[in-house]
């Protein structure tokens, strides 16, 4: 059985906590991913117990890389990447709870859009964020 890269637990103050765990890639997102935030979204949203949700990484090295760029996929899979990516920044955005990023080291385009999309952010003293999609020219569908 493999490990959770994004693992999801809510605490007795209802402070839900969202966390990757790709340490090994710098939380870089796969589809694999986006698809568990999606579900974890959907469960805090339906949970009255949630007061708040938090999104961190469960190591220093930073939120996410941002997409996974050694992901194998052909130009369908690439298209509903992007299409999950969309549809993770438009929860976030519309997401009817409180929603913070806590950021440190390295936070990169589909990460800063991620923490961008919440309510607050949070950054530590080594938080490096950066949008190299802006200056390639990527848009979202």
């Amino acid at each position: 059985m493999s490990r959770a890269l994004v693992t999801y637990d809510v605490d007795e103050q209802g402070v839900a906590l969202l966390r990757l765990d790709r340490p090994e890639a710098r939380n870089a997102l796969n589809t694999e991913m986006l698809e568990a935030m999606l579900e974890h979204l959907a469960s805090a949203r339906n949970d009255e117990a949630v007061r708040v949700l938090v999104i961190s990484s469960s190591d220093h090295m930073g939120l996410s890389a941002g997409a996974d760029v050694r992901e194998q996929l052909d130009d369908d899979a690439r298209a509903r990447r992007m299409e999950l990516f969309a549809r993770l920044y438009d929860e976030f955005t519309a997401f009817p709870k409180p929603t913070v990023a806590a950021c440190h080291g390295a936070c990169v385009g589909g990460g800063a859009e991620i923490a961008v999309a919440c309510d607050l952010r949070v950054g530590g003293s080594n938080l490096r964020m950066r949008f190299p999609g802006a200056a390639l020219g990527v848009r979202a569908t």
